[in-house]
């Protein structure tokens, strides 16, 4: 086998390999009908913009540790009452999320404060009030 070959049998190897791996991953972007997504504000909070917003940050942020609906994973769940009863006010768990502690990390420079607070607004108004 003459060098060129062996090259470029190794290319067509390794694209068939990435190619396996996008379609397990789904092709590495995520289709708005089928991607997971956070349960909306419902009610009178369904058109609060603050917690609106919170939810697109819980999503991108909090999402894969936490589950999208708050069911924990890797990060503890936010519907058997524990997160209201751990914080019982709102700023020291936007204090928490800023500063992280053990595995949970640190969100300072990630997000701003009123980010913080509009997200931990939608754990503890929408996915702290839904139940296990």
């Amino acid at each position: 086998m003459r060098r060129g070959s062996l090259r470029c049998t190794s290319v067509l190897a390794a694209l068939s390999v990435l190619t396996l791996l996008l379609a397990a991953c789904g092709g590495g972007g995520s289709s708005s009908d089928t991607a997971p997504t956070s349960p909306k504000p419902t009610g009178k909070l369904a058109h609060d913009a603050e917690l609106l917003k919170g939810r697109i940050l819980f999503q991108d942020n909090c999402a894969e540790c936490h589950g999208f609906s708050g069911q924990g994973g890797v990060g503890p769940t936010f519907n058997d009452g524990k997160l209201l009863r751990d914080f019982p006010n709102i700023d020291a768990q936007v204090a928490f999320v800023e500063q992280g502690k053990g595995v949970m990390p640190s969100f300072r420079g990630q997000l701003s404060t009123a980010q913080l607070r509009a997200v931990v607004r939608y754990e503890r108004e929408v996915l702290s009030k839904r139940g296990g």
